[in-house]
């Protein structure tokens, strides 16, 4: 009897098997890193090869680990990092690394793209801003940059494509949630956007095969099941993207409800019954429910910005974990602790792989402002994770100038192991927010799409219904929001002064060269 579902999510700094219960409790599981690479400042790229490596790790670990029968696990569903570039050959063996959607290396293919498209038309179409993120601009950069490579290139897929293949998978199958991602997709439509596509010189099957998300697209294969633990002939699951994954597996599946997850990446998100037209830089994609869309904001590096401060700045702390001491998140949640609320005037702008939502804008870099003899390494750590949320709040801010109404506000990822963090979201958005019994989200949306895919929940509702479930309910504290009303005043104002001046410009400028 399969009783037990197993979702992957193969996400930007590592990979997290879990095998759940049919009522949404984590068994087991298990994380493996793997990291990237930087070759030159906004430059990001990852060995595709590693990935699958440390995916099917976590897999074995984590079945060995549950003590479960792999005969009795129903299913595997996959969520991956969105926006991965992967250009693969003719017998589907990658070229090149594949590219980060971290990777800002394309300023200059986003201006070769508007002489195709304005600004204007591509968000109307595509659902996008125009940005280096999106898959198309890495088409441009290679064509131009690596043109024996883009000779060798039969198709570019994303990672969760790649993932999928690994595992089993008759084909590089895109979810629809995903698609969205190569830039040359209507949104609005479901549909590839062809007359943009036939003046770059791009076709559909230059990509990865658009599916439902919730399809079963093989099974594990011997091989495979050697490798992971899993039983031989286990359906294999289309997943969604990592943030849509991790939107279903905090339930916001009806109009209105919202959720903030702060991973690698930030992401706003607000569940929607129809394609909203752009506004502030928001990205408008599919839902992994059917007939739904999403409005999302996107910080490139939220929970990252604390994982960078750890391995930069926080070395003692470790050094501590290292010499089998506490976790070293740990020790700076509660050296932030020590700091007020708006850590005495010290600010963080979230801004180590340039700003996205709603501010869309390669040249921005991070930075310490305000910084005196005052400020110590706890108001540091503090205002690191207070910058990241005021990223958000300025995300928020744009649903309420739309006049979009959020219902209630559920928040997600691996910053949710904080209370500080938690109580510092609240605070700053000014409105309650409620965690969730399984923090890390986006594995459990996957587990529960695998469980459509092998029949086990006739719709994503149900799965969600049966497995998700409320933790806690945190309220905000009325005085610590209004102060970090006025630090969001000055967050907005800092950013404003340093683009507006041209120093960010300058400074992308001198690290290019």
């Amino acid at each position: 009897m399969a009783d037990y579902l197993a979702g992957l999510d193969v996400g930007t700094t590592g990979a997290r098997c879990v095998i759940f219960d049919m009522q949404g409790r984590p068994v087991a599981g298990h994380y493996c890193d793997y990291g990237a690479s930087y070759p030159l400042p906004g430059w990001v790229e990852q060995q595709p090869d590693l990935l699958i490596e440390r995916a099917m790790q976590a897999c074995r670990r984590a079945v060995e680990s549950s003590g479960v029968d792999p005969g009795r696990i129903a299913s595997l569903g996959i969520a991956a990092q969105r926006s991965v570039a992967c250009p693969v050959d003719a017998d589907g063996r990658p070229v090149r690394p594949m590219f980060s959607w971290q990777d800002a290396r394309t300023g200059q293919e986003v201006e070769d793209l508007r002489q195709f498209v304005s600004a204007e038309q591509y968000y109307e179409q595509n659902g996008l801003p125009l940005g280096t993120t999106w898959i198309v601009t890495k088409i441009l950069w290679m064509r131009k940059h690596e043109p024996e490579l883009m000779a060798r290139t039969v198709r570019i897929v994303q990672n969760q494509d790649v993932v999928l293949r690994a595992f089993g998978a008759d084909d590089f199958y895109t979810d629809l949630c995903c698609s969205v991602f190569y830039g040359v997709w209507d949104v609005r439509r479901a549909d590839w956007n062809l007359p943009l596509m036939e003046r770059l010189g791009l076709t559909p099957g230059m990509f990865g095969r658009p599916a439902p998300p919730g399809t079963q697209v093989g099974t594990i294969g011997a091989a495979v099941a050697g490798k992971t633990g899993f039983a031989v002939g286990m359906p294999l699951c289309l997943g969604a993207g990592d943030q849509n994954c991790s939107v279903l597996g905090m339930g916001a599946i009806e109009s209105g409800l919202a959720t903030v997850t702060l991973g690698t990446a930030g992401l706003a998100i607000l569940a929607t019954e129809r394609p909203q037209a752009g506004f502030g830089g928001m990205m408008i994609t599919h839902h992994a429910v059917p007939g739904m869309w999403e409005v999302e904001g996107l910080s490139n590096a939220a929970a990252a910005s604390l994982r960078w401060y750890r391995d930069v700045v926080a070395t003692s702390e470790k050094q501590t974990e290292a010499a089998g001491g506490r976790d070293a998140y740990v020790q700076l949640d509660e050296l932030a602790a020590t700091a007020p609320p708006g850590s005495r005037g010290l600010l963080y702008l979230p801004y180590l792989a340039t700003a996205a939502t709603p501010r869309w804008n390669p040249q921005a870099r991070a930075a310490f402002i305000g910084l005196s003899f005052a400020h110590g390494r706890a108001e540091m750590t503090r205002a690191v994770m207070e910058g990241v949320v005021l990223e958000i709040r300025d995300m928020l801010e744009q649903w309420t100038a739309a006049g979009l109404s959020v219902r209630s506000l559920r928040i997600g990822g691996g910053a949710t192991r904080s209370r500080l963090w938690n109580q510092i979201q609240a605070d700053v958005y000014g409105r309650p927010v409620e965690t969730l019994e399984v923090g890390e989200s986006a594995v459990l949306g996957a587990a529960i799409l695998g469980g459509v895919g092998a029949g086990v929940f006739s719709t994503p509702q149900e799965g969600v219904k049966t497995m998700v479930h409320v933790a806690d309910r945190i309220e905000p504290d009325p005085d610590r929001h209004q102060r970090y009303d006025e630090l969001y005043h000055a967050y907005v104002r800092s950013y404003e002064g340093l683009n507006n001046s041209g120093a960010f410009e300058s400074l992308a400028r001198f690290q290019a060269t």
